[in-house]
Protein backbone atom coordinates (compact mmCIF):
# COMPACT_ATOMS: atom_id res chain seq x y z
CA UNK A 1 0.00 0.00 0.00
CA UNK A 2 1.53 3.30 -1.00
CA UNK A 3 1.64 6.21 1.43
CA UNK A 4 -0.95 8.95 1.04
CA UNK A 5 0.69 12.02 -0.53
CA UNK A 6 -0.10 15.56 0.52
CA UNK A 7 -3.18 16.42 -1.49
CA UNK A 8 -3.83 19.37 -3.74
CA UNK A 9 -6.91 20.33 -5.71
CA UNK A 10 -5.24 19.07 -8.88
CA UNK A 11 -4.29 15.69 -7.42
CA UNK A 12 -7.65 14.92 -5.83
CA UNK A 13 -10.10 15.27 -8.68
CA UNK A 14 -13.36 13.44 -7.79
CA UNK A 15 -13.37 11.25 -10.86
CA UNK A 16 -14.57 7.68 -11.09
CA UNK A 17 -11.80 5.12 -11.47
CA UNK A 18 -11.97 1.32 -11.34
CA UNK A 19 -11.03 -0.32 -8.04
CA UNK A 20 -7.84 -2.32 -8.23
CA UNK A 21 -8.25 -5.80 -6.77
CA UNK A 22 -5.89 -8.57 -5.88
CA UNK A 23 -3.32 -6.48 -4.02
CA UNK A 24 -1.50 -8.39 -1.29
CA UNK A 25 -0.63 -6.10 1.62
CA UNK A 26 2.22 -8.51 2.57
CA UNK A 27 3.87 -8.38 -0.83
CA UNK A 28 7.45 -7.00 -0.98
CA UNK A 29 7.94 -3.28 -1.51
CA UNK A 30 8.34 -2.11 -5.10
CA UNK A 31 11.83 -1.92 -6.51
CA UNK A 32 13.35 1.58 -6.73
CA UNK A 33 13.71 1.02 -10.46
CA UNK A 34 9.97 0.57 -10.96
CA UNK A 35 7.86 3.52 -12.11
CA UNK A 36 6.13 5.56 -9.44
CA UNK A 37 2.33 5.31 -9.17
CA UNK A 38 0.17 8.21 -10.28
CA UNK A 39 -0.98 10.68 -7.59
CA UNK A 40 -3.90 9.30 -5.59
CA UNK A 41 -7.33 10.70 -6.41
CA UNK A 42 -10.36 11.31 -4.18
CA UNK A 43 -12.08 8.31 -5.78
CA UNK A 44 -9.16 6.14 -4.64
CA UNK A 45 -10.02 7.06 -1.05
CA UNK A 46 -13.76 6.39 -1.19
CA UNK A 47 -15.24 3.04 -0.31
CA UNK A 48 -16.78 1.22 -3.32
CA UNK A 49 -20.35 2.37 -3.87
CA UNK A 50 -19.92 5.63 -2.01
CA UNK A 51 -21.55 8.65 -3.54
CA UNK A 52 -24.99 7.23 -4.22
CA UNK A 53 -26.68 8.70 -1.16
CA UNK A 54 -29.75 10.88 -0.95
CA UNK A 55 -29.74 14.65 -0.69
CA UNK A 56 -28.44 14.61 2.89
CA UNK A 57 -27.08 11.30 4.12
CA UNK A 58 -25.03 10.13 7.08
CA UNK A 59 -23.27 6.88 6.18
CA UNK A 60 -22.54 4.15 8.75
CA UNK A 61 -18.96 3.00 8.96
CA UNK A 62 -17.21 0.16 10.77
CA UNK A 63 -15.33 1.13 13.93
CA UNK A 64 -12.24 -0.12 15.67
CA UNK A 65 -11.42 0.11 19.40
CA UNK A 66 -10.73 3.71 20.31
CA UNK A 67 -13.02 5.23 17.67
CA UNK A 68 -15.43 7.81 19.04
CA UNK A 69 -19.19 7.30 19.03
CA UNK A 70 -20.16 10.33 16.96
CA UNK A 71 -22.49 11.36 14.20
CA UNK A 72 -21.32 13.67 11.41
CA UNK A 73 -23.60 16.20 9.75
CA UNK A 74 -23.09 18.82 7.05
CA UNK A 75 -24.77 22.22 7.13
CA UNK A 76 -24.56 24.22 3.95
CA UNK A 77 -24.12 27.66 5.47
CA UNK A 78 -23.89 29.43 2.13
CA UNK A 79 -25.90 28.05 -0.79
CA UNK A 80 -24.89 28.58 -4.43
CA UNK A 81 -27.37 30.84 -6.21
CA UNK A 82 -26.15 31.68 -9.71
CA UNK A 83 -23.25 31.35 -12.10
CA UNK A 84 -22.30 32.49 -15.58
CA UNK A 85 -21.53 29.62 -17.95
CA UNK A 86 -17.92 29.63 -19.04
CA UNK A 87 -18.17 27.46 -22.17
CA UNK A 88 -15.38 25.14 -23.20
CA UNK A 89 -12.39 27.43 -22.97
CA UNK A 90 -10.20 28.18 -19.98
CA UNK A 91 -9.73 31.96 -20.28
CA UNK A 92 -13.10 33.50 -19.45
CA UNK A 93 -13.98 31.43 -16.40
CA UNK A 94 -16.51 32.79 -13.86
CA UNK A 95 -17.15 31.33 -10.44
CA UNK A 96 -20.34 30.13 -8.77
CA UNK A 97 -21.85 32.94 -6.69
CA UNK A 98 -21.89 33.10 -3.75
CA UNK A 99 -19.09 30.61 -3.01
CA UNK A 100 -20.55 27.54 -1.27
CA UNK A 101 -19.55 27.18 2.38
CA UNK A 102 -20.22 23.89 4.19
CA UNK A 103 -19.94 23.45 7.95
CA UNK A 104 -19.12 20.14 9.62
CA UNK A 105 -21.16 19.39 12.74
CA UNK A 106 -20.16 16.56 15.10
CA UNK A 107 -22.55 15.24 17.75
CA UNK A 108 -22.43 12.36 20.20
CA UNK A 109 -24.18 11.38 23.44
CA UNK A 110 -20.91 11.02 25.34
CA UNK A 111 -18.86 13.76 23.70
CA UNK A 112 -17.76 16.69 25.81
CA UNK A 113 -17.45 20.16 24.23
CA UNK A 114 -13.67 19.77 24.46
CA UNK A 115 -13.75 16.45 22.57
CA UNK A 116 -16.04 17.90 19.89
CA UNK A 117 -13.68 20.86 19.46
CA UNK A 118 -10.73 18.47 19.15
CA UNK A 119 -12.51 16.39 16.52
CA UNK A 120 -13.43 19.50 14.53
CA UNK A 121 -9.76 20.46 14.46
CA UNK A 122 -8.69 17.15 12.94
CA UNK A 123 -6.51 18.10 9.97
CA UNK A 124 -7.12 15.15 7.64
CA UNK A 125 -10.74 15.73 6.64
CA UNK A 126 -11.20 16.07 2.88
CA UNK A 127 -14.38 17.25 1.16
CA UNK A 128 -15.07 16.78 -2.55
CA UNK A 129 -17.67 18.56 -4.67
CA UNK A 130 -19.54 17.23 -7.70
CA UNK A 131 -22.44 18.49 -9.80
CA UNK A 132 -25.88 16.88 -10.15
CA UNK A 133 -28.98 17.64 -12.16
CA UNK A 134 -31.87 19.70 -10.78
CA UNK A 135 -33.53 16.66 -9.17
CA UNK A 136 -30.32 15.68 -7.42
CA UNK A 137 -30.66 12.11 -8.71
CA UNK A 138 -28.29 12.10 -11.71
CA UNK A 139 -24.59 12.93 -11.80
CA UNK A 140 -24.17 15.75 -14.32
CA UNK A 141 -20.38 15.81 -14.34
CA UNK A 142 -20.01 14.28 -17.77
CA UNK A 143 -20.46 16.30 -20.93
CA UNK A 144 -22.12 15.26 -24.22
CA UNK A 145 -20.23 12.85 -26.45
CA UNK A 146 -18.50 15.54 -28.52
CA UNK A 147 -17.03 17.07 -25.34
CA UNK A 148 -16.44 13.85 -23.42
CA UNK A 149 -12.85 14.84 -22.57
CA UNK A 150 -14.13 17.74 -20.45
CA UNK A 151 -16.14 17.94 -17.24
CA UNK A 152 -19.11 20.23 -16.64
CA UNK A 153 -17.87 21.42 -13.23
CA UNK A 154 -14.37 22.84 -13.16
CA UNK A 155 -12.06 24.59 -10.72
CA UNK A 156 -10.97 23.49 -7.25
CA UNK A 157 -13.31 20.58 -6.53
CA UNK A 158 -11.68 19.56 -3.24
CA UNK A 159 -11.77 21.53 0.00
CA UNK A 160 -9.64 21.37 3.14
CA UNK A 161 -11.01 22.21 6.61
CA UNK A 162 -10.77 25.72 8.01
CA UNK A 163 -11.51 26.16 11.71
CA UNK A 164 -12.64 29.65 12.63
CA UNK A 165 -15.50 31.74 13.97
CA UNK A 166 -18.58 32.62 11.95
CA UNK A 167 -20.43 35.94 11.80
CA UNK A 168 -22.04 35.12 15.17
CA UNK A 169 -18.61 34.54 16.76
CA UNK A 170 -19.26 30.80 17.08
CA UNK A 171 -16.41 28.42 16.27
CA UNK A 172 -16.86 25.84 13.54
CA UNK A 173 -15.12 23.72 10.93
CA UNK A 174 -15.81 25.07 7.44
CA UNK A 175 -15.11 23.91 3.90
CA UNK A 176 -15.14 26.72 1.33
CA UNK A 177 -15.40 26.33 -2.45
CA UNK A 178 -14.59 29.76 -3.95
CA UNK A 179 -13.26 28.44 -7.28
CA UNK A 180 -16.12 26.48 -8.89
CA UNK A 181 -17.26 27.14 -12.46
CA UNK A 182 -19.84 25.47 -14.71
CA UNK A 183 -19.41 25.16 -18.46
CA UNK A 184 -23.05 24.97 -19.56
CA UNK A 185 -26.30 26.80 -18.71
CA UNK A 186 -29.00 24.99 -16.76
CA UNK A 187 -30.28 24.21 -13.28
CA UNK A 188 -28.07 22.08 -11.05
CA UNK A 189 -27.23 21.05 -7.50
CA UNK A 190 -23.85 20.54 -5.88
CA UNK A 191 -23.06 17.44 -3.87
CA UNK A 192 -20.52 17.52 -1.04
CA UNK A 193 -18.89 14.33 0.30
CA UNK A 194 -16.73 14.20 3.44
CA UNK A 195 -13.90 11.71 3.97
CA UNK A 196 -11.80 11.36 7.11
CA UNK A 197 -8.32 10.11 6.26
CA UNK A 198 -6.42 8.19 8.93
CA UNK A 199 -2.71 8.08 7.98
CA UNK A 200 -2.06 5.39 10.62
CA UNK A 201 -4.40 2.98 8.79
CA UNK A 202 -3.10 3.67 5.30
CA UNK A 203 -1.43 0.26 5.06
CA UNK A 204 -4.52 -1.72 6.06
CA UNK A 205 -7.17 0.27 4.17
CA UNK A 206 -7.29 0.84 0.44
CA UNK A 207 -10.42 3.02 0.71
CA UNK A 208 -11.66 5.41 3.37
CA UNK A 209 -15.44 5.54 3.80
CA UNK A 210 -17.54 8.61 3.11
CA UNK A 211 -18.75 9.86 6.48
CA UNK A 212 -21.56 12.10 5.31
CA UNK A 213 -22.95 13.71 2.16
CA UNK A 214 -25.20 16.68 1.43
CA UNK A 215 -26.68 18.29 -1.66
CA UNK A 216 -27.18 22.01 -2.15
CA UNK A 217 -30.30 23.84 -3.19
CA UNK A 218 -30.85 24.30 -6.92
CA UNK A 219 -28.75 27.04 -8.51
CA UNK A 220 -28.99 28.44 -12.03
CA UNK A 221 -26.19 28.75 -14.55
CA UNK A 222 -26.95 31.58 -17.00
CA UNK A 223 -25.63 32.54 -20.39
CA UNK A 224 -23.46 35.67 -20.46
CA UNK A 225 -26.41 37.69 -21.79
CA UNK A 226 -28.82 36.64 -19.03
CA UNK A 227 -26.47 36.51 -16.04
CA UNK A 228 -27.84 38.90 -13.36
CA UNK A 229 -24.43 39.79 -11.93
CA UNK A 230 -22.40 38.99 -8.84
CA UNK A 231 -23.67 39.60 -5.32
CA UNK A 232 -21.67 41.38 -2.63
CA UNK A 233 -19.89 39.04 -0.23
CA UNK A 234 -21.83 37.94 2.83
CA UNK A 235 -20.94 38.59 6.46
CA UNK A 236 -19.90 34.94 6.83
CA UNK A 237 -17.50 35.17 3.88
CA UNK A 238 -15.96 38.37 5.23
CA UNK A 239 -15.60 36.95 8.74
CA UNK A 240 -13.78 33.83 7.54
CA UNK A 241 -11.57 35.95 5.28
CA UNK A 242 -10.54 38.09 8.25
CA UNK A 243 -9.27 34.97 10.02
CA UNK A 244 -7.12 33.78 7.12
CA UNK A 245 -9.49 31.69 5.00
CA UNK A 246 -8.48 31.82 1.33
CA UNK A 247 -11.61 33.29 -0.21
CA UNK A 248 -12.19 36.43 -2.28
CA UNK A 249 -14.27 39.36 -1.05
CA UNK A 250 -16.48 40.92 -3.72
CA UNK A 251 -18.33 44.22 -3.66
CA UNK A 252 -20.83 42.92 -6.19
CA UNK A 253 -22.10 44.16 -9.54
CA UNK A 254 -25.78 43.24 -9.54
CA UNK A 255 -27.11 44.40 -12.92
CA UNK A 256 -30.54 45.10 -11.49
CA UNK A 257 -29.04 47.87 -9.35
CA UNK A 258 -26.70 49.37 -11.92
CA UNK A 259 -27.08 51.47 -15.02
CA UNK A 260 -27.19 50.03 -18.51
CA UNK A 261 -23.62 51.13 -19.10
CA UNK A 262 -22.34 48.72 -16.46
CA UNK A 263 -19.20 46.78 -17.41
CA UNK A 264 -20.31 43.14 -17.40
CA UNK A 265 -16.81 41.81 -17.97
CA UNK A 266 -15.90 42.09 -14.29
CA UNK A 267 -16.97 39.90 -11.40
CA UNK A 268 -17.06 42.90 -9.08
CA UNK A 269 -14.31 44.76 -7.30
CA UNK A 270 -12.33 42.91 -4.68
CA UNK A 271 -11.33 44.07 -1.21
CA UNK A 272 -7.96 43.76 0.51
CA UNK A 273 -5.98 44.80 -2.55
CA UNK A 274 -7.16 41.88 -4.69
CA UNK A 275 -7.91 42.39 -8.36
CA UNK A 276 -9.83 40.22 -10.77
CA UNK A 277 -7.93 38.59 -13.62
CA UNK A 278 -10.21 40.39 -16.07
CA UNK A 279 -9.20 43.75 -14.56
CA UNK A 280 -5.53 42.88 -14.94
CA UNK A 281 -6.02 42.02 -18.60
CA UNK A 282 -7.80 45.32 -19.23
CA UNK A 283 -4.99 47.32 -17.63
CA UNK A 284 -2.33 45.49 -19.61
CA UNK A 285 -4.15 46.13 -22.88
CA UNK A 286 -4.43 49.84 -22.06
CA UNK A 287 -0.66 50.26 -21.69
Amino acid sequence: MRAIPRFTGQQFLPTTVPMVSGTNPNSPAASPTESRPDPMRISDLLSPGAGSGSRSTSISTSKRPGDIDASYKLRIRQQPVAARSCGFGERDRRVVDPPPIVQLVIEGPNLTPEEISRQLRYSHYVMSCSIYDESGARDASFMPEEYRQQRRLMGSLVGAPFVGKDEHNEEGCFFCFPDLSCRTPGSFRLKFSLVKIDPTRARELRHFPVLVEAKSDVFIVYTAKDFPGMQASTRLTKRLKEQGCIISIKKGNDRSKNARGHDDSSDGELDDGETSSQGKRRRRSAR
